[in-house]
């Protein structure tokens, strides 16, 4: 398995001496999220022959790849980039939908929790037919590693990165877990969609072709009182 550089750029990752195998190890080193990213170095090349010059393990090195972009050949790094600050919630839900806040570190995770938390990796519940269907719920977060896009017997998941507490063995909730369900306890409770008509039944619908007709699946229509 290949020993990819950890940076935080293209051309840092040339001279980095800290090195990682995998996205779990890298993270380790850095305390933090990251993702492999793959960007182009500066310097462009008239043919394939002086890039080869230029880097003479350009086959042979998984780090590096060659491409023809804006009139020039060009070499492009993948790296270990440190991603940035990760969300901060109980669920992968709430992480997606209202963090607590974002952390780039346990401390500053730990700071924002009232206790210690943990970098981990969810699955959320929902499934979608087509990748580009999953990816367009996460797009921001999977461009920086925070999300991926997992197949499950011919559908699609999102997996997401975020800090979490970290249970202790007596259990209990941190301080922001606790002020977060205040919180929600305190809101009136409200439904997501708007009320129905109590003029129109359960097994009733408005003609389309007439808003002033109330349709039955059995029989006439009737006036819309």
């Amino acid at each position: 398995m290949t020993a990819f550089p950890i940076a935080t750029g293209a051309e840092a990752a040339l001279t980095a001496p800290a090195e990682a195998r995998t996205a779990f190890e890298a993270a380790a080193k850095v305390a933090g999220p990251v993702y492999l990213a793959i960007d182009m170095l500066s310097p462009r090349f008239a043919s394939i022959a002086q890039a080869e010059a230029a880097f003479p393990t350009l086959y042979s090195d998984p780090r590096f790849e060659v491409a023809f972009s804006e009139d020039a050949w060009r070499v492009l790094i993948r790296y270990w980039r440190p991603a940035p600050p990760a969300p901060i919630a109980r669920t992968a839900v709430a992480a997606l939908k209202k963090p607590l806040g974002v952390a780039g570190t346990p401390d500053e995770a730990r700071a924002a929790l009232g206790g210690p938390a943990e970098l981990a990796e969810e699955e959320l519940a929902n499934r979608y037919a087509t990748r580009a269907g999953a990816l367009a719920k996460v797009r921001a977060l999977a461009d920086v590693g925070l999300a991926r896009i997992i197949e499950r017997e011919g559908q699609f998941a999102v997996a997401l990165t975020y800090w979490r507490p970290l249970r202790s063995s007596g259990g209990g909730l941190l301080p922001a877990e606790r002020a977060e369900i205040a919180a929600r306890l305190a809101q009136p409770l409200r439904s997501d969609l708007p009320q129905s008509s109590p003029f129109i039944g359960l097994f009733e619908a408005i003609a389309p072709e007439n808003p002033a007709i109330v349709l039955a699946e059995e029989g006439d229509g009737r006036p819309f009182d």
